[in-house]
């Protein structure tokens, strides 16, 4: 059963389910699931933040306007 299949049926059921305690055990795990959900950085994300940061602190900065107008140049190539 694909993870789509599986959301449906949970949600067909739950559209059935009367009890206001059941409903509210439902609700208070699905909150604590995605409270207890991190997100876990790749290594190549782990290595973009870390050269950001380089780049930040040795002061390579760009402001946004300067940013803006690379980009649209990037863009009409």
């Amino acid at each position: 059963m694909s993870v789509s299949e599986l959301q449906n049926a949970i949600i067909k059921k739950l559209l059935t389910i009367e009890d206001v305690e059941t409903l509210s055990f439902f609700k208070e795990m699905l909150l604590k699931q995605a409270a207890d959900k991190v997100y876990k950085l790749s290594d190549f994300e782990k290595r973009i933040v870390s050269e950001s940061k380089a780049d930040y602190n040795a002061g390579r900065l760009l402001d946004h306007d300067e940013v803006f107008k690379r980009n649209e140049k990037w863009l009409e190539q």
